[in-house]
């Protein structure tokens, strides 16, 4: 905080509009501080805020857009939160704008993210207009508090002891957060790889395969990149068994794979993955190290059912109809 009100001391709005483009709130959280002290005007301080915030979202959407799959490609924390990042876009369409701001960290993450799905830009830029106007109304009245409280803690204790208070507080939360916080935050991350109701409910499962497909031959189409489509077939009549290999695939399988999205269920017996950035080769080579893997430990593997996989890359103008149909049409037994 201290630095952050250097750097107004020194710079002023240009301090907090620059601070703003990446994640600004401590900056923010500081000019508040000093416009409840006089020595900034408060509607400087939320107009700078929330402009600096828009055009960092709107760089980060265009660096999205024009090659976000690469990028996603080239960092494992992207790609690890891709999918959830989709299922939260999907799942809560304009409400997912504003869900990512108020996310600590998520900020720069999420416009990249808007930038690969197929939110139009036009419809992006205005909501996000709406959403930084009311970051920066939010994040000012939080530091213009933050600044009547440690003026009058000021006048209490002097400058010592606030610093003691600030330090005290400080602990407190970040104690609170890591004890309470910290586990709902990363379980909500990591929930997209979670067992859900399209991987067990055939109906759900269907519409959830058409629907990722879909979408990721949009991707596809725009980023030029390839996606291949996995049908997993499993030959026993037994729920539990079922269960028990669609668990042991959702972690092994998407491991290898990386960017693979959650098995769904596609009918009664059969699972889809569908895998953006990999080619069909790829996807035989994550199967086939599979295979080896399941091999060398056995016994440990015994429960699981037997299985046919069929495969099929996606290709320009191919429609998603298509597309299961010659992954149907090459299913094989799943062997090493």
């Amino acid at each position: 905080m201290e630095f952050a009100k250097q750097l107004i001391d020194q710079y002023g709005y240009l301090a907090v509009f620059l601070s703003t483009v990446i994640e600004g709130e401590v900056v923010v959280l500081a000019a508040a501080a000093l416009a409840a002290l006089g020595m900034l005007e408060a509607h400087w301080v939320i107009a700078v805020s929330a402009a600096g915030a828009f055009v960092g979202h709107l760089l980060l959407f265009a660096v999205g857009r024009w090659k976000g799959m690469l990028i996603i490609e080239a960092f494992p924390l992207l790609r690890r939160h891709y999918p959830k990042a989709n299922k939260i876009m999907d799942d809560y369409a304009n409400w997912s704008v504003f869900i990512f701001q108020y996310l600590y960290g998520m900020r720069i993450v999420s416009a990249i993210l808007f930038g690969c799905s197929t939110i139009s830009a036009s419809r992006f830029f205005f909501l996000q207009s709406i959403n930084c106007i009311i970051w920066a109304f939010v994040v000012y009245f939080a530091g213009h508090m933050i600044g009547v409280v440690a003026m009058q803690l000021f006048e209490m204790v002097g400058i010592y002891g606030l610093l003691v208070v600030i330090a005290v507080v400080g602990l407190v939360v970040l104690k609170l957060y890591h004890r309470y916080g910290h586990h709902h935050v990363m379980a909500f991350l990591a929930s997209g790889r979670k067992v859900g109701a399209e991987q067990l409910d055939e109906c759900e499962g269907r519409h959830f395969v058409l629907e990722q497909l879909d979408y990721h031959m949009g991707l596809a189409k725009r980023s030029e990149q390839p996606l291949t489509l996995l049908l997993i077939k499993l030959a026993t009549k037994d729920e539990k068994n079922n269960r028990l290999t669609l668990k042991f695939i959702t972690k092994e399988l998407n491991m290898l794979l990386q960017e693979g999205d959650i098995p769904a269920r596609f009918s009664h017996d059969t699972y889809a993955i569908i895998s953006p950035c990999s080619t069909e080769a790829s996807a035989k080579q994550s199967v086939h190290d599979l295979m080896m893997q399941m091999e060398k430990d056995l016994p440990k593997h015994a429960h699981l059912a037997p299985m046919c996989i069929g495969y099929s890359e996606w290709h320009f103008k191919m429609t998603s109809g298509q597309l299961l149909d010659e992954a149907y049409g090459s299913m094989k037994p799943l062997t090493s």
